[in-house]
């Protein structure tokens, strides 16, 4: 069985500031196997307070596909949890080298990296980092102001791609159609980009979706304008313009995806 369990679906500034969707990222369980990715403000907390809770204690590896805060805000917290506190080393740290190098303001403290037996730097189309069960590759570079890869995750029984944060371009497409995922998880952050950010639209995502044709789409990560207009619908929208089952994460949903 692998499962996606989301302990956060909100992004954004405005939203993460407010809480008004958790920030907590999502947790990847196989039979065996659990890695957290992109555990942002309240991860720890959220983690815990779910049910049933998701253990830190029992994670195999977290995961960051940027060091933007909404992403990262609680790597270290959740570090520490994982290796108790330090007495306890385990588990495997993923993330860009701007995520952790002392010279790119990184955001993983040094003595929490020290916790942590394995330590994978994640790079344009690096890996494959064996977690476990999971077998982890990154994407190429997306267009973000730093640096920010997509993640394919190949477990035994099903293959899960995630997009985070990135404007669109078409090679987007070309690269994830290539791991041909039986799940695409995307950060859908604005509705119309009529601030011309770094981020995917509505309408890019139903771009990709339709490129892409994974088994099944779920769009997580809304900023204000997409919960204003009601992510599920939005997702009932997609799936009729592709034919892509597609659905609109919230804060403790679970998609078993095998």
């Amino acid at each position: 069985m692998v499962s996606l369990r989301f302990l956060g679906t909100g992004g954004a500034r405005w939203v993460v500031a407010k809480q008004i969707r958790s920030s907590a990222g999502f947790w990847l369980r196989t039979g065996t196997t659990n890695v957290h990715v992109d555990p942002g403000p309240g991860a720890l907390v959220r983690a815990l307070a779910l049910v049933p809770p998701c253990d830190p204690a029992t994670l195999d590896a977290i995961v960051l596909s940027h060091k933007h805060l909404d992403h990262a805000g609680d790597v270290n917290a959740m570090i520490e949890a994982m290796c108790q506190g330090g007495w306890r080393p385990r588990g495997a740290l993923c993330a860009p080298r701007d995520a952790l190098d002392r010279d790119e303001e990184p955001v993983v403290f040094p003595y929490a990296r020290r916790f942590v037996p394995a330590e994978f730097v994640v790079a344009e189309h690096s890996g494959p980092f064996a977690i476990g069960d999971v077998e982890l590759r990154a994407s190429m570079r997306l267009k973000h102001p730093v640096e920010a890869y997509g993640l394919h995750f190949r477990t035994p029984e099903a293959r899960v791609s995630y997009l985070p944060c990135t404007r669109y371009f078409d090679a987007i497409a070309d690269d994830f159609r290539a791991h041909a995922p039986d799940v695409l998880v995307l950060n859908v952050l604005r509705y119309r980009d009529t601030m011309d950010v770094d981020h995917l639209t509505f309408d890019d995502a139903r771009t990709l979706i339709d490129a892409i044709r994974p088994g099944a789409a779920i769009m997580s990560h809304f900023g204000t304008r997409m919960l204003e207009r009601d992510p599920k619908r939005l997702a009932y929208e997609i799936e009729d313009a592709t034919g892509v089952k597609t659905f609109a994460a919230y804060d403790g949903w679970t998609y078993d995806a095998a």
